[in-house]
């Protein structure tokens, strides 16, 4: 799951948990907004309201003392709805807020099948501090508890870390390499910008261009929907689109026009332009019209214009090789599992239900070659570089085991890569990516 956000001056526009189609399933990220619009909400009906639509029938006794304990909890949370994170809990969600003041509170909302059964403050634990000097101890500490991955840290354009920890692959006794490749979750949606603005560039397309020039019988609620909306989180399509019926909502097998079936016919959650809300969905959508404007099949596009030139040769899909080994891969740690052994060459041919927003693996060198790529000025002019200079935190991942945090400061020349690939431990992941935030933006 990609979340677009900051992990110190947060801002929620996706989940907080790393579940599968690389992001929570809708009830949880239903629930999750509904936990921020009621430490939000003001009036006691709202409470009402929340605990008749969200609340597990048998989760409480007596009525009117849940009410009163959610007034409470609602007031005493209140001042600290400056940041808002969210992070994975075993049975349920960790709700990491805190004020301008940087003084913070944790909720933690415990879940079942049947909705919440309890919310309540919890510690706020000690805050991990990382400098130059500890980063050994910090990728020490977490090969100590099983976790493996790669720690890539440039600051200011001086490399101070590039050191892989524990094993890529147990079974084979292979430990993780600076070239080995993992899955990168969300990642995509940057081939996908980028083969946009590429079309942009060609004058085949405006970013300004409803979805009505690329799709027929678009109805009447999206036609206003354009490319920009789509791009920037205003499309007001949903995360994602999988039905009851696909046995995986990450791996199911879907062609493309059945993908756009679903995305012209889903409900919107608020009209094009009027919100905000980061969704898979629109770059799926965005990778449909870059075939029709192209006329090439997307994976065959990205590769051709971005890549190949790039020189990202330990770059694929899903369900391909790319002519590299087993040993090549890291294997993920779950907890889904998939294939013997559990690596992206074995999960099938990417699926429309994530292509152009995820479905792909890479390596730290070659996505960092990506990156200069398109900010070189080799392939775009400056109105289209300007969407790859941007200051950016994401976390980018999947229920198949992998993680990837990154910081891109292109005008400090400034990166960070996080690649994890056996995940023991979400909340010390957690502790770990907003300490190196705050260690780079600090």
């Amino acid at each position: 799951m990609r979340k677009l956000i900051t992990l110190l001056n947060i801002v929620v526009l996706t989940g907080g948990m790393a579940l599968a189609q690389d992001g929570p399933p809708p009830h949880i990220l239903k629930t999750e907004q509904a936990v921020i619009e009621f430490l939000r909400s003001n009036e006691d009906s709202f409470i009402d309201s929340f605990v008749d639509e969200f609340w597990a029938t048998d989760a409480f006794d007596d009525r009117s003392e849940l009410v009163t304990r959610l007034t409470d909890l609602r007031n005493s949370l209140k001042p600290y709805l400056d940041g808002v994170g969210i992070e994975g809990e075993p049975g349920g969600l960790l709700f990491m807020l805190s004020n301008d003041n940087d003084e913070r509170k944790n909720l933690l909302v415990q879940l079942s099948p049947d909705g919440i059964i309890d919310m309540r403050e919890v510690a706020v634990q000690k805050e991990m501090i990382i400098t130059k000097d500890n980063l050994d101890d910090v990728v020490d500490s977490l090969e100590s508890i099983g976790m493996a991955g790669l720690l890539y840290i440039r600051d200011e354009g001086e490399e101070i870390i590039n050191q892989p920890f524990g094993m890529a692959n147990p079974d084979l006794n292979i430990p993780n390499k600076q070239s080995t490749i993992f899955g990168i979750g969300s990642r995509p949606i940057d081939f996908t910008v980028a083969g946009i603005l590429l079309l942009n560039k060609q004058g085949k397309l405006s970013l300004s261009d409803p979805i009505t020039k690329f799709f027929d019988q678009v109805p009447a609620d999206r036609q206003g929907m354009t490319i920009t909306h789509l791009m920037n989180g205003e499309s007001g399509l949903p995360d994602f689109f999988e039905t009851v019926e696909d046995w995986n909502p990450d791996l199911a097998w879907i062609d493309r026009e059945t993908a756009e079936q679903r995305m012209l016919s889903i409900p919107l959650i608020f009209e094009p332009g009027t919100g905000q809300q980061h969704s898979h969905a629109a770059f799926v959508m965005l990778a449909a019209i870059i075939e029709h404007v192209s006329g090439q099949e997307y994976y065959s596009f990205i590769r051709t214009h971005f890549l190949d030139p790039a020189g990202m040769g330990r770059t694929g899909e899903y369900g391909e090789t790319r002519g590299l080994s087993i040993e090549d891969f890291a294997v993920g740690g779950g907890p889904e599992k998939v294939g013997l052994p559990n690596i992206p060459p074995n999960w099938g041919k990417t699926s429309w239900l994530v292509k152009g927003s995820g479905g792909m693996y890479s390596t730290l060198g070659d996505l960092r070659n990506f990156y200069e790529y398109v900010r070189s000025g080799e392939v775009f002019d400056e109105d289209q570089r300007k969407y790859f200079q941007n200051l950016s935190v994401n976390v980018d991942g999947s229920m198949r085991g992998f993680e990837l945090f990154s910081i891109s400061d292109p005008g400090a020349d400034t990166e960070v890569y996080l690649f994890i690939n056996n995940l023991v431990d979400r909340r010390g992941f957690g502790r770990v990516t907003r300490a190196l935030e705050r260690f780079i933006l600090d």
